[in-house]
């Protein structure tokens, strides 16, 4: 078997992971910061991306924006879905 070259499944599983991950990391962070307030700092959220830009053309309205909320707990869910990706 030597020679073999690892393939992992698509990009779209990763994504979902990704997305998994960080909701969880988040979730449990919450709840961290809830039941022990000293751990603020772990809590704080830093808000990264685009804020919503509309464009109304008074036939319709076109909104468009991203924004990602990430802080300790969340970055440790992508650490473990890409963890976890890779042992698929």
């Amino acid at each position: 078997m030597a020679g073999r070259t690892r393939t992992y499944p698509g990009w779209q599983l990763l994504l979902l992971l990704m997305v998994m991950g960080g909701i969880i990391g988040s979730w449990i962070g919450d709840a961290v910061v809830k039941l022990w307030p000293g751990l603020g700092l772990l809590g704080h959220v830093q808000s990264v991306g685009l804020p919503t830009m509309t464009m109304d053309l008074h036939v319709f309205s076109l909104s468009f924006g991203f924004m990602l909320n990430i802080n300790f707990f969340s970055i440790i869910g992508f650490i473990l879905a890409w963890i976890f990706y890779k042992r698929l």
